[in-house]
């Protein structure tokens, strides 16, 4: 038997199991008051990833029914936004320069111009992405 505690949004924080964390019913009591849950096998799986990880890939947690349920859909933090767009720009950056430097070794003025205006607009979606982010 397990006994799992679980946080406000339904995610699985601790477990002791019988036989192993406790062996009187004095033992399962006092976890009990302390806020876990009596957990069966087959839900315990669940939680712990043995039965997939769900329609969004991230699992399961206690449902109000204190049944497993999906659990939500990761949704990245403002940070992790702004990151992922700094490195994309700074990829689509490099490889502009790279175009660049190869257009003027080659005297190819109209390419370089085209180029140096890509830039600008990079330049220009970029901050308008981070805006966005940042609200």
């Amino acid at each position: 038997m397990y006994l799992c505690k679980f946080d406000e949004e339904g995610k699985r924080i601790a477990t002791v199991v019988s036989g192993i964390h406790f062996t009187t019913e004095k033992d399962k009591q006092s976890y009990l008051k302390d806020g876990y849950i009596e957990t069966s096998d087959e839900d315990y799986q669940y939680y712990i990833g043995n039965k997939g990880t769900g329609k969004n890939g991230t699992g399961y947690v206690r449902g109000s029914d204190g049944k497993p349920v999906d659990a939500p859909a990761y949704e990245p933090t403002t940070d992790e936004k702004k990151q992922a767009i700094i490195s994309q720009y700074e990829s689509d950056k490099e490889v502009l320069k790279s175009q660049y430097a190869d257009a003027m070794m080659a005297d190819n003025t109209e390419l370089a111009d085209e180029l140096k205006a890509e830039l600008v607009e990079l330049n220009n979606q970029f901050d308008k992405d981070i805006k966005a982010v940042e609200g």
